[in-house]
């Protein structure tokens, strides 16, 4: 009765929120976004033709309907772009042309002056330093032409701007002159992957056609390892083998009663594809900005901001399998006469649970990473540099901090691979939850105190941070801040990405398996426990009507919410679902969930779930060279939005499975060998 309270109060709140009608009159008023000119035209006509792409901010004039506009409709910052910033790409000769008919007065009025005080724009300039004489002989134009066009629009306003970048029919698309190092690093190890892979490959068919058992199937071949040491080593870049490896059924019993896990890991990335989608959409250019706007006025859009909380889905179940192992390690060792360890062998199991992890997600990671900075022919286009080649620049310059994991502290402004930061709060949180085990596996006798405390400060930490900083209590994508790639926004790299706000759901992770190894120890079978069946079902609607909780808070434009109570919600958000999903993922361990368990652990999810990792560090890349090569404003609706979305998620994984293949695999096997 309780539940249908609560989807009724929902009914009612979640309307009633909903009191924001745009004035589409008023929004036409103001200038659009982008103005493009016709891109391949410009470099092929005119021949020497330069096209720059040119960042504008339109100044104060309190007495042109245009500027109202912008100032009502601007305000509403949490829903809207921030329609002061317009992004033009000028072709050069047509500016000219426009402008060779006013004489040096008229001229001398269009110009504003530059855009030098932004300081998100600034970082892009800062990047695309090599195009600092392009900016000093086209910025007067560029502002000139820019304004003149304002000026026959009859917008009554006038923008300050700066040149980003420009391109010539000589360097559009072209590959850069500084094909150095990096490059010839990245071709040679594509090289030396595809090498080992047919020479180990040809070892294996050699080895194969040597068996003289008629009884041993193909596939058998390919699925028994050899008994040599050499043997396993010259064999672990084999692509057939490493085929039958990524399709193989888990092993032992807990491999069997997690292997759902895969279903959760493939639906979660999805989610993730679905949202790193839409925000490189908003990155490029949009021609009907005002629908997605209005869209995050409705329910639908607060289900979208609530969708970060996907992100603690990955950590319930990093936390997971980190204990897990650990359990397994010290159950291997239980043997040990000493008794009580010694301070060396916990250091030495610490740096052998680091270093092993290093080196299994590190060497894929470090791949795509190289990838990312590889100067390439390509089509091109007015957003090209500011989406893609922006990444390839920050690549080359901040890679070390992705490989340290600390890309979530250091560098935020010009981030190689976003979606990183994951990685990086992930490895600082594994690396406090085993000093957190081994001090309870250490001091057994006072563990669940330990545990305890932990978690304790972990869940409060979230709250005294948020009060104390101001944060909102909910991590706000707006559509500015994904268009200007979260440069200069502090929500996201203090409140969202940094590990102490996201160490509690980590660690619920770790009291799940905690949970779910003493309930397999003592053989209690939770699956014939009623009362635990209806909780556990529960927990689907409760988490459904979980996302709508941001509702009240991101829906309520007139008065800010009270601090104390947006720093509660804060820390009560993400580590309550955080907790609820640990007991989700103990209860389907232990075969509670039906036809959900079922579905769950169908074999399509055994392959799609080892890939994951693979699509995530890959698919924003993907998104990017997608949607950098745009010629015009595109139109943002569903069949758009899914169409994009589909390719990135097909390609991703695609990719993944060649990733896997000649490089992920192999490295693990290769660790395996070393244990």
């Amino acid at each position: 009765m309780w539940l249908l309270n609560i989807a009724i109060a929902y009914c009612v709140l979640l309307p009633a929120a909903r009191c924001f009608e745009m004035n589409m009159t008023q929004y036409y008023e103001m200038p659009q976004l982008y103005d493009f000119d016709d891109y391949d035209r410009c470099l092929q006509e005119y021949g020497a033709g330069t096209y720059c792409f040119v960042r504008a901010e339109v100044q104060p004039n309190s007495t042109a309907a245009a500027w109202r506009a912008i100032q009502e409709i601007s305000k509403y910052d949490r829903h809207h772009f921030d329609h002061r910033q317009l992004y033009f790409g000028l072709c050069l000769h047509k500016c000219e042309a426009q402008l060779a008919e006013l004489d040096a007065n008229a001229r001398q009025k269009l110009q504003t002056g530059l855009l030098t005080d932004n300081a998100k724009v600034n970082v892009y300039l800062q990047l695309f330093n090599m195009e600092a004489s392009n900016r000093a002989r086209y910025n007067n134009l560029t502002n000139a032409c820019l304004n003149w066009r304002l000026q026959q629009r009859q917008y009554e306003v006038q923008a300050r701007s700066v040149v980003e970048y420009c391109d010539t029919a000589a360097t559009a698309g072209k590959v850069s002159d500084e094909d150095d190092l990096w490059n010839v690093s990245f071709y040679v190890l594509v090289f030396v992957l595809i090498l080992l892979a047919c020479l180990s490959s040809l070892i294996d068919l050699h080895l194969k056609r040597r068996r003289h058992d008629k009884m041993l199937k193909e596939r058998d071949h390919y699925k028994t390892p050899p008994r040599s040491l050499v043997t396993r080593l010259l064999l672990t870049c084999s692509i057939a083998r490493n085929w039958y490896r990524l399709n193989q059924e888990p092993n032992g019993k807990i491999g069997r009663e997690l292997r759902f896990l895969d279903c959760f890991k493939f639906f979660a990335m999805f989610l993730v594809i679905f949202a790193h989608t839409n925000w490189v959409i908003y990155e490029s250019a949009i021609s009907n900005p005002q629908d997605p706007e209005r869209l995050l006025h409705t329910a639908a859009g607060t289900l979208l901001i609530s969708g970060s909380l996907i992100t603690v889905t990955f950590f319930v179940i990093s936390g997971l399998l980190l204990t897990i192992n650990w359990l397994a390690v010290t159950r291997a060792l239980a043997d040990d006469k000493l008794g009580t360890w010694s301070f060396g062998k916990y250091a030495a199991l610490f740096v052998k649970f680091n270093v092993f992890r290093y080196i299994r997600l590190t060497v894929p990671y470090g791949f795509v990473v190289l990838l990312s900075g590889v100067y390439f022919e390509n089509a091109g286009g007015p957003l090209w540099r500011h989406i893609y080649q922006r990444e390839q620049l920050a690549c080359r310059k901040n890679w070390w901090t992705n490989l340290l994991f600390i890309n979530n502290y250091v560098g935020t402004d010009e981030r190689c691979l976003l979606q990183g930061w994951y990685l990086a709060s992930d490895t600082q949180s594994f690396a406090l939850s085993l000093v957190v085990l081994m001090l309870g596996h250490r001091f057994s006798r006072w563990s669940k105190q330990i545990y305890g405390i932990v978690l304790g400060i972990f869940m409060v930490l979230p709250a005294v941070l948020t009060y104390v900083m101001d944060y909102y209590p909910v991590f706000l994508p707006t559509p500015q801040t994904q268009k200007d790639s979260f440069i200069g926004n502090t929500q996201f790299t203090e409140f969202y990405t940094s590990f102490q706000m996201n160490f509690g759901s980590y660690f619920c992770g770790v009291l799940a398996a905690i949970a779910y190894d003493q309930l397999s120890v003592r053989q209690y079978k939770l699956r014939e426990l009623r009362s635990f069946q209806f909780m556990w079902f529960t927990l689907i609607p409760i988490g459904v009507l979980w996302l709508f909780t941001a509702h009240p808070i991101y829906q309520h434009y007139y008065a800010e919410t009270p601090r104390l109570w947006g720093a509660l919600y804060a820390t009560v958000q993400r580590n309550l679902w955080g907790f609820g999903l640990g007991i989700f993922v103990v209860g389907m361990a232990a075969k509670v969930g039906w036809i959900i368990r079922k579905f769950a652990c169908l074999p399509i999810f055994r392959i799609l779930g080892r890939l994951t990792y693979g699509a995530f560090i890959v698919h924003l890349l993907v998104a990017r060279v997608a949607l950098a090569t745009v010629r015009e404003p595109i139109y943002f609706g569903t069949g758009t939005m899914f169409a994009y979305i589909f390719y990135v998620l097909c390609a991703s994984y695609l990719g993944s499975l060649v990733l896997a293949i000649f490089l992920e695999l192999p490295v693990s096997s290769c660790l395996k060998l070393m244990r």
